[in-house]
């Protein structure tokens, strides 16, 4: 029954969907940062109950999970750097290679690229509402060099809640949906998304344009 619980842990912090943490503590969020040279690095982090899991155990199957997505992929698409524990709060951090490891190992949509390739790509930015950290609306279109800029597209799982870190300034963010989700600027740098769309919603999408 441990291993069980075990498995279903991990299943559901690799997949991101376990990464809800407290609100008070920036440390206890799981949070997807992005390097300069397009590497990918994504702490997930969860509520620990040492009589259901194992930490060894967990870091076992994490390997395993890692190992086998490497053995499809470049062997060096994805790196387990360390599972933690710490005050009933587990922390597990994966490193990746590019942004397309971290859409393939997690299952989810991860887009990167100018406004031009996401419009070209079937992303429909017109119809997104975009805001700027002053709080006003921005029609991206009507934007100097709009199709130049960058964007990056990340999803969400209900009940999630994750920050996004750049290298670059985040000038526009799309507006908070009326299906839950929240987001907002965390700096000039990051953004956090509280995902609190009901359960029977899939997934959504956050839409960031960064220098």
């Amino acid at each position: 029954m441990k291993k069980a619980r075990v498995a279903v842990f991990l299943a559901a912090a690799v997949l991101a969907l376990a990464g809800c943490g407290s609100q008070e503590k920036e440390t206890e969020v799981s949070s997807v940062s992005f390097g300069k040279n397009g590497e990918v690095a994504h702490k997930i982090v969860g509520s620990f109950e040492q009589e259901y899991y194992d930490l060894k155990e967990l870091e076992s199957l994490a390997s395993q999970r890692v190992e086998e997505y490497c053995a499809e992929h470049d062997k060096e698409a994805v790196y387990l750097e360390s599972v933690k524990e710490k005050g009933g709060t587990v922390s597990i951090l994966f490193q990746y290679a590019t942004a397309e490891d971290y859409s393939g190992f997690n299952h989810r949509q991860l887009y990167m690229g100018t406004v031009k390739e996401a419009n070209e790509g079937g992303y429909d930015l017109d119809s997104i509402a975009f805001i700027s950290p002053e709080g006003e609306p921005i029609e991206l279109g009507f934007t100097e060099e709009a199709d130049a800029k960058k964007i990056l597209i990340i999803e969400t799982k209900s009940g999630e809640e994750l920050s996004v870190n750049l290298e670059s300034r985040i000038l526009y963010i799309n507006q908070s949906a009326d299906s839950g989700q929240e987001v907002s600027f965390a700096g000039k740098k990051s953004v956090l998304i509280r995902d609190h769309a009901p359960e029977e919603k899939a997934s959504a999408l956050t839409y960031i344009v960064y220098e």
